[in-house]
């Protein structure tokens, strides 16, 4: 038999291991009354020369900190508030499916949106699809929240809800190169396909 068994799994955080009469707690372990737990996503891996337990990461998550960069796409709206799902984290790559969530004000000077029906008028602040940048202002309750107010965070990238066609700025307005649709967005200075290539690119590395 050998002397280490890993499991082909992976176990989640609280997920009990093992008991403290059978094994020892060891990296990414820890005790609850009698049990052995994972503090962490990955592999268990016992090893019973030593009879311990312990959880192996294999790419361990890259954990957002506050004042991190984001840059993901709005995946929900809420009549004040949007969730965005992380795509990268300060330029690299982010896999976990961790999302944020930023509270957007309401009004012709602070943002909003009409839903994913838009108005007549053209006036939609957000969509879900955008591509965001936004800065971590708090990991309160363990979510991720992210603020776009600042002059470079907002919209970098977003495709026409109309046709699906690209989009250049125009003003505070994003105009639809295809069909003409303009709408109005709350923009990054650097705002267009090839700044979120480029993100792509970097964060591919």
């Amino acid at each position: 038999m050998s002397k280490l068994k890993q499991s082909s799994d992976p176990v989640l955080p609280g997920e009990s291991v093992a008991s403290i009469e059978e094994f020892e707690g060891g990296k990414n372990t820890y005790i609850d009354n009698g049990l052995i737990r994972s503090a962490a996503v990955g592999h268990k891996v016992l090893d019973f020369k030593r009879r311990t337990v312990r959880i192996e990461q294999k790419n361990p998550p890259i954990l957002p900190k506050l004042g991190d960069i984001l840059v993901g796409y709005v995946e929900m709206l809420f009549s004040s508030m949007m969730s965005i799902r992380v795509l990268y984290i300060n330029d690299t790559k982010s896999t976990s499916g961790f999302s944020a969530i930023s509270s957007v004000k309401i009004g012709s000077s602070g943002g909003g949106w009409s839903r994913d029906r838009g108005d007549r008028r053209g006036r939609t602040i957000f969509r879900v699809g955008d591509i965001l940048r936004g800065r971590v202002v708090s990991l309160l309750n363990s979510t991720i929240h992210i603020t776009i107010e600042e002059k470079e965070f907002g919209v970098i990238y977003a495709t026409c809800f109309n046709c699906g066609g690209d989009t250049v700025p125009v003003n505070k307005n994003v105009k639809c190169i295809e069909c003409g649709v303009v709408e109005e967005r709350k923009l990054t200075s650097d705002y267009g396909k090839e700044t979120f290539r480029l993100i792509q690119k970097t964060g591919n590395a």
